[in-house]
């Protein structure tokens, strides 16, 4: 399973694998073809830029092409927690 976000924190959308056994090589290609890097940190690939709901919707159909459940969401500003 992935999930396909965009991360405002980030300012990347992010394409995030539930776990090692969702990475392969034909999966892994696709990503990094499409603009995006692997951020060890995150544990995600990620593309830094605006918001794009066409890439997200792309990128979602491919995985879904390969045989992954994919879960899209759109991101979200999360409040700055002040103490």
């Amino acid at each position: 399973m992935y999930l396909v976000t965009y991360d405002t924190r980030l300012g990347a959308l992010v394409v995030a694998p539930e776990g090692p056994d969702d990475l392969n090589d034909e999966t892994t290609a696709l990503v990094e073809s499409a603009g995006f890097t692997w951020r060890s940190d995150i544990e995600a690939f990620a593309q830094p830029g605006q918001q794009d709901h066409q890439k997200t919707a792309w990128i979602t159909w491919r995985l879904g092409q390969l045989g992954h459940a994919v879960l899209a969401a759109q991101g979200q500003q999360q409040p700055e927690h002040t103490p």
